[in-house]
C-alpha cells in the first residue's frame, strides 16, 4: 500500500456482523431474475453467476492466517490500520503498510460481532456476545513505550504507534443478547444498536468524558443469569490502555499490558436509557444497521417529505426479511417504512449506495435486492449461489471513469457485480466477461465480512471468514483483470504498461509487490539452462525495461557465452545539490543477481515461482535471494532519480548466473569495464544484499565472506571394471587409493594441506571456546562480544570456526560400474570443496592443493591414475568496517531500526564481490536484508515485507549520504 497521505481518504461503513443462519428459518429459494430499467420485479429461470475466481489470484495482496474465525472487520485508511474481530473476544489490529500484526486485545466476554469506526478513525465500536457495547478511543502515540530510549527511537516511516484506549462501556438492563450491528453518527454524538431480542436502541455519549468503571457492575449482563441467552457469569476481559507499535523491538502484548497502568483511562459505564429502546423493531433478530444524512432536503432524491422532516435516517434490517427506515430528531427514533417483498426471507447484510441512495440487502439463499428510496421500490433480486450473503459492501467512489462494483460475501466466496458509475444499475458494457452477471472472485472460501476503503485514489478489498484467514485484494488489479483479459502475462501486465509520466505517484509499495511478484514468476534457473534458458532471458529483457521505464540511462545486456545476460543500468544524480558546480558526485554501484536456484513444486507448501503473501511474509524462490532485494534497490533509486533527489551516480551491474558460479561474470565485466563505469569514470563504493541477520530481529552488516574452491579427485585404472571374486586382493583398487588420499587431507577440525598449518598454529586446542578467541584480531573480539550479548543461544565458537577459518568438506563420492556389492570399480570420483578464509591467496590454496594430493598419491606406489580438476572458484572477501561507507551504513540502519546494527561474517561465499572491488579499485559494503529464518535455497523460501520497506528506506538514506572518495 502506499505510505502515509493526507489526501484521497474514503470508507466504506457498512458494519452489519455476521448473522447465526441456523437461528432464523429459511424460506423457498426466491425465483431468479435479469434486470430491466423499470422499477419492476421480473423473473429468470437461469443463474447467471460465472466462475472467474481464476482470473483475480493476482489481485491477491496478502494474507493473514488466523487461529479463529474473523466475524467483522472496519479499515481506518488515514493510519493504514485493519481492526479485526475474532470468535473468541479479541480484536485483532494488522498494520496494511508491513502487513504484520501489530497487536491482539481481549475486548468482550465471548465473540467479538461487529466493528464500527467514527469517520474521523478516532473512535471505535465494537460489539459481542456478552451483550455489550465497548468504546475506544485511538489515539496517535507521541511518546514512545518505556523501553524506547533517545538511543533506539527509529526515524522510520514505516513504525507507527498508537494508543488504543477503552473510554466507554455500554449497557442494557434488558437481556438483549448478541450484539450484531452498531452504527454511529458523530454529528449527534449517537450510538444505535441492534441486537439479538430484536431490538433497536441508541446512546448519546460524551466521547471526551471518561467515568468510573465501577458503576452499576452489579447489572452488567455478565453478571447477570438468562436462561435463555445462557450468559458467561462473571467472568470478565482485563481492559487496559494498549500502547503499540510495529517495530519488532516492541515488547509483546503480554509485556505490554502489564507495563501499562489502567488507573490514568477509567471507564464511563453506560446504561442504555429504557426509553432509547424499541424493544421489537424487527420480528427477527436485527443483524445490519446503517444511516444516511441528508446534507440539503431540496436536492435529496429520497420519497416523500421525509428528507424535509429528518435529518439523519437510520435504515436497520433483521430476520423478518425486512428493511425499515427510522427518523431520528430531537433525541426521538420515530419509524417511518418498511420495505419488503414476499420472495425475501431473511436479512443478513445491508450497504446503502452514498450518491443515489439504492439499498443493498443480502439475505438468505443467496439472494441481493436493490432497493429504490425514491420510490421504495424494489429495482431487483438476484441469485447469487445457494448460501446466505453475510456481507455486502460497494467499492470506493473514486472517480466517475472507475466501474463500481457490488460485492457479495457467502459461505461459498466472494461474488461482485458491476455497477453504473452514475445511477448504480446494473449495465453490461464494460466486458463480455460480465455480461451483466456476477462473476465470482473466490470459490470454497467462506466469507462472513468484507470491507472497501480507498487510500490515494486506490481502491482496496478486505474479506475474511471461517476458514480463519483474512484476505487484502486491489479492487483495481481485479476490476482490471475483468475488463481486459481473463490471462495475465509477462507482456500484458507489466511490460506493456504506460508508465505514467509522474513516477512519484506510481512508485508505490502496492507497485513494488506487483512488480516484484513478476520477477518471481520468471523460473530463471542459471544451473539448467537446457530447461530455463529462455525464462533467463526474459527475465533480464525484463529488468531492463523496468530501468527504462523507471528512467535510468544506459540501459543494455552485456552477453554472456553459453550463460545468461548481465544487465546494466545507470541511474544518473539530478538533485539541486548534484547539479552545483563545485560538487564532486558520488558513484556508486550496486550488484545484484537475478537468477534462483531450482525448487521443486513437490516439496513446497506454496507454488515456488508464484510469490505469495501470508502473516506479512512474501513466499516464492527469490524472494530472499535475490530478487527481492534486487528490487528493493532498483525502487529506492528510482523514487530518489523521480523526485530529483538523488545525490550520486547509481551503477546497477546485475548477473544471471551468479547461483551457478558467476560464469563468465568476469571476462564479460573485464570486456566491459569502460562502459559499465560510464566512460571509465571512477567508481566510489559497491554496495550489493545477497546476505541474512544472524537471527530474525537483529539488523546486521556483513564484513567477511569465505572464498571456495570446488574440486573433482578422479582416481581410476587401465583395467576395466571387475569382479572381487576374481580379482580381489590381485589389483590395486582406485576406490581405495581414493579413501587413502581423502584421509590424508584432514585431521579432525584441521586441514594437512600445506600452508593451512598457519591458520591453526594460534590455537592447538581448537575445540575450546576460550582459546578459540585467539583466532581474532583484536579489532574483531568487541564485534564478537556484542554478538554474544545481542544475540540469544548463539555459539560463539561455532560462529568463529564457521566465518573466521577454513574448511575442507566431501560431497560425493561416484564409482564406475553396476551398483552391486561384487564390483571394483575402475574408476572413483570424490567431490571437495574448501572454503578459504581472508589472508588466504587463492591461486596458492589450488597449487598447494594440487603438489600436495599429487605427492601423497606418489607415496602410495599405486598403478592407477589421478587427476585433480577445479571446478570453480570464489576469492574470500573481508571489508574495513571503520571505513565512511561501513559507518554511513551504520547510521543509517540505526535510524531505522532503532538500534545499531551488528557487525557479522558469512560462512558461505559471492565470487563477485573481490572481484569487483580489484575491478573498480573501491571498498564493498554488504548490507543483508533477509532475516535467518528465510529459507534461502531451501523449500517455501520466503523475506518479511518490513525488512523489504525498511531496507528501502536505508538505501535511499546511503545513497545520498556516502561521500565521494579523494
Amino acid at each position: 500500500m502506499p505510505p502515509p497521505s493526507s489526501t484521497s481518504i474514503s470508507k466504506s461503513r457498512s458494519t452489519s456482523s455476521t448473522p447465526i443462519s441456523n437461528l432464523s428459518p429459511k424460506n423457498q429459494y426466491a425465483e431468479l431474475s435479469s434486470f430491466n430499467y423499470h422499477h419492476e420485479f421480473t423473473d429468470s429461470n437461469t443463474n447467471m453467476t460465472k466462475d472467474h475466481s481464476s482470473l483475480f489470484k493476482r489481485s491477491l495482496l496478502h494474507k493473514w492466517n488466523y487461529k479463529h474465525s474473523i466475524l467483522c472487520m472496519v479499515a481506518s485508511p488515514r493510519r493504514r490500520l485493519l481492526f479485526c474481530g475474532t470468535q473468541e473476544s479479541s480484536i485483532i489490529v494488522l498494520d496494511l503498510i508491513t502487513f504484520q500484526k501489530k497487536f491482539e486485545i481481549p475486548t468482550h466476554v465471548g465473540s467479538v460481532l461487529c466493528l464500527h469506526l467514527s469517520d474521523c478513525e478516532n473512535i471505535l465500536f465494537s460489539g459481542g456476545s456478552d451483550s455489550l457495547v465497548k468504546v475506544w478511543k485511538i489515539k496517535d502515540k507521541t511518546s514512545r513505550h518505556p523501553s524506547y530510549t533517545s538511543e533506539n527511537i527509529t526515524d522510520s516511516s514505516y513504525d507507527s504507534f498508537i494508543q488504543l484506549i477503552p473510554t466507554h462501556t455500554i449497557y442494557s438492563l434488558l437481556d438483549i443478547g448478541d450484539i450484531f450491528s452498531i452504527t454511529w453518527i458523530d454529528e449527534i454524538k449517537s450510538v444505535f444498536i441492534g441486537a439479538q431480542n430484536a431490538s433497536l436502541s441508541f446512546v448519546q455519549l460524551d466521547t471526551e468524558i471518561n467515568g468510573s468503571a465501577d458503576d452499576h457492575l452489579q447489572f452488567m449482563p455478565s453478571n447477570r443469569f438468562d436462561r435463555f441467552f445462557d450468559s458467561e457469569g462473571t467472568k470478565k476481559a482485563n481492559f487496559k490502555a494498549i500502547s503499540v507499535s510495529s517495530s519488532p523491538l516492541t515488547s509483546s502484548f503480554a509485556e505490554l499490558s502489564s507495563s501499562t497502568s489502567n488507573t490514568n483511562h477509567p471507564i464511563k459505564v453506560i446504561q442504555v436509557p429504557p426509553e432509547n429502546i424499541i424493544s421489537y423493531a424487527h420480528n427477527g433478530y436485527l443483524y445490519a444497521i446503517d444511516f444516511i444524512t441528508i446534507s440539503d432536503p431540496l436536492t435529496s432524491p429520497i420519497a416523500h417529505s421525509i428528507a424535509e422532516k429528518y435529518r439523519h435516517i437510520i435504515v436497520s434490517a433483521g430476520g423478518d426479511g425486512e428493511i425499515k427506515l427510522w427518523g431520528y430528531a430531537d433525541s426521538t427514533l420515530t419509524f417511518l417504512r418498511s420495505l419488503s417483498h414476499p420472495k425475501i426471507d431473511s436479512i443478513f447484510s445491508l450497504t446503502i449506495s452514498p450518491t443515489t441512495l439504492n439499498i443493498y440487502a443480502g439475505s438468505s439463499d443467496g439472494n441481493v435486492s436493490i432497493w429504490d428510496l425514491t420510490t421504495f421500490q424494489m429495482l431487483k433480486i438476484f441469485q447469487i449461489d445457494e448460501n446466505n450473503v453475510y456481507t455486502l459492501a460497494l467499492s470506493p467512489l473514486v472517480n466517475d471513469a472507475t466501474p463500481r462494483w457490488l460485492l457479495m460475501g457467502t459461505e461459498f466466496g466472494i461474488t461482485k457485480r458491476i455497477l453504473s458509475s452514475s445511477s448504480d444499475i446494473v449495465i453490461k458494457t464494460y466486458s463480455d466477461i460480465e455480461t451483466s452477471t456476477c462473476v465470482r472472485v473466490t470459490k470454497n472460501d467462506p466469507c462472513l465480512t468484507l470491507i472497501t476503503f480507498a487510500v490515494d485514489n486506490e481502491s482496496y478489498l478486505v474479506s475474511a471468514g471461517s476458514d480463519k484467514t483474512i484476505s487484502l485484494w486491489s479492487l483495481e488489479s481485479m476490476s482490471n483483470s475483468c475488463v481486459t483479459s481473463n490471462v495475465t502475462t509477462h507482456s500484458g501486465n507489466i511490460l506493456s504498461t504506460k508508465y505514467p509520466k509522474d513516477l512519484t505517484t506510481y512508485l508505490t509499495n502496492e507497485k513494488f509487490l506487483q512488480i516484484l511478484g513478476e520477477l518471481i514468476s520468471f523460473k530463471s534457473v542459471s544451473k539448467q539452462p537446457d530447461l530455463y534458458m529462455a525464462d533467463c532471458r526474459n527475465c533480464a529483457n525484463y529488468l531492463t525495461l523496468l530501468f527504462k521505464s523507471f528512467g535510468a540511462s544506459q540501459t543494455q545486456l552485456f552477453p554472456i557465452p553459453n550463460g545468461n545476460p548481465i544487465v546494466h543500468a545507470i541511474f544518473k544524480a539530478n538533485s539541486s545539490k548534484a547539479q552545483a558546480s563545485n560538487y564532486d558526485v558520488p558513484r556508486i554501484l550496486w550488484y545484484g543477481h537475478y537468477d534462483v536456484i531450482p525448487a521443486s513444486h513437490s516439496t513446497w507448501e506454496t507454488p515456488p515461482f508464484v510469490m505469495t503473501p501470508c502473516n506479512g511474509y512474501l513466499y516464492g524462490r527469490g524472494t530472499t535471494d535475490n530478487k527481492g532485494p534486487l528490487l528493493v534497490s532498483i525502487f529506492a533509486i528510482a523514487e530518489l532519480h523521480s523526485r530529483g533527489e538523488l545525490d550520486s551516480d547509481v551503477v546497477f551491474l546485475i548477473e544471471g548466473e551468479e547461483e551457478a558460479g558467476s560464469w563468465g561474470f568476469q571476462n564479460a565485466v573485464l570486456e566491459n569495464q569502460f562502459s559499465i563505469s560510464d566512460n571509465g569514470k571512477p567508481i566510489d563504493w559497491i554496495l550489493l544484499s545477497n546476505s541474512y541477520w544472524l537471527d530474525d530481529k537483529t539488523p546486521a552488516l556483513n564484513y567477511g565472506l569465505r572464498g571456495k574452491i570446488e574440486i573433482s579427485l578422479n582416481v581410476w585404472s587401465d583395467k576395466p571394471d571387475l569382479h572381487s571374486g576374481v580379482d580381489g586382493g590381485v589389483v590395486i583398487e582406485p576406490s581405495m587409493d581414493l579413501v587413502k588420499l581423502l584421509g590424508k587431507l584432514v585431521d579432525r577440525d584441521q586441514i594437512l594441506i600445506p600452508g593451512f598449518e598457519e591458520i591453526y598454529r594460534k590455537n592447538k586446542s581448537p575445540y575450546n571456546k576460550e582459546d578459540n578467541l585467539k583466532y581474532l584480531e583484536d579489532w574483531e573480539i568487541p564485534l564478537y562480544e556484542e554478538i554474544a550479548k545481542r544475540v540469544i543461544d548463539v555459539d560463539i565458537n561455532e560462529l568463529i570456526r564457521k566465518w573466521r577459518l577454513p574448511s575442507l568438506s566431501l560431497h560425493k563420492i561416484e564409482m564406475s560400474g553396476p551398483d552391486n556389492g561384487s564390483v571394483i570399480s575402475q574408476k572413483a570420483e570424490a567431490k571437495l570443496s574448501i572454503r578459504i578464509i581472508p589472508g588466504q591467496e587463492l591461486e596458492s590454496v589450488k597449487e598447494s592443493f594440487i603438489e600436495y594430493v599429487n605427492k601423497c598419491f606418489g607415496e602410495l606406489h599405486s598403478t592407477n591414475h589421478i587427476e585433480v580438476k577445479i571446478m570453480y572458484e570464489a576469492e574470500p572477501w573481508l571489508g574495513d568496517v571503520n571505513n565512511l561507507a561501513y559507518k554511513t551504513l551504520r547510521s543509517c540502519l540505526k535510524e531505522e531500526w532503532g538500534v545499531d546494527p551488528i557487525f557479522v561474517r558469512e560462512g558461505g561465499s559471492i565470487p563477485s564481490v573481490r572481484f569487483l572491488e580489484k575491478v573498480f579499485a573501491c571498498s564493498a559494503v554488504h548490507v543483508p536484508t533477509g532475516q535467518s529464518s528465510d529459507n534461502a535455497h531451501l523449500n517455501n523460501e520466503r523475506v518479511r515485507i518490513l525488512n523489504l520497506l525498511k531496507s528501502k528506506e536505508i538505501i535511499k538514506k546511503a545513497a545520498n549520504r556516502l561521500p565521494k572518495l579523494v
